[in-house]
C-alpha cells in the first residue's frame, strides 16, 4: 500500500463492496467514527496513516485493489475459488 491513499480510496473501496462504515469497521478492529474520520481526512494526516492502512487490509483481504500516482482509484479484482492463505489455519 502506498503513502498517498486518502480516505477517499477508502470510502470508495467501501461503496464498491456495498459496505455500511459499521461494516468496515467490524472488519478492521476499529469503531464506525474512527472510519468516518479518515474517510473525511482531506489533509491525510500522518497521525491516520496506520489506520488508513488498516483499513486498506481489511479491503484488500476481500480483493479491493488501490492506484495511486497519476490515476488514482479502486478495482474489485474477484477472488480465485477456494481457500486463500489467511483463511488457513493449520
Amino acid at each position: 500500500m502506498d503513502d498517498t491513499l486518502s480516505g477517499r480510496h477508502i470510502k470508495a473501496a467501501r461503496a464498491i463492496l456495498g459496505w455500511t462504515r459499521r461494516d468496515l469497521a467490524g472488519r478492521a478492529g476499529v469503531t464506525a467514527e474512527t472510519v468516518k474520520v479518515v474517510e473525511t481526512d482531506k489533509a491525510q494526516l500522518a497521525a491516520l496513516a496506520p489506520t488508513r492502512a488498516q483499513l486498506a487490509e481489511a479491503l484488500e483481504k476481500e480483493g479491493m485493489v488501490f492506484t495511486t500516482g497519476g490515476a488514482p482509484g479502486v478495482q474489485l479484482v474477484p477472488l480465485e475459488e477456494g481457500l486463500r492463505t489467511d483463511q488457513l489455519n493449520a
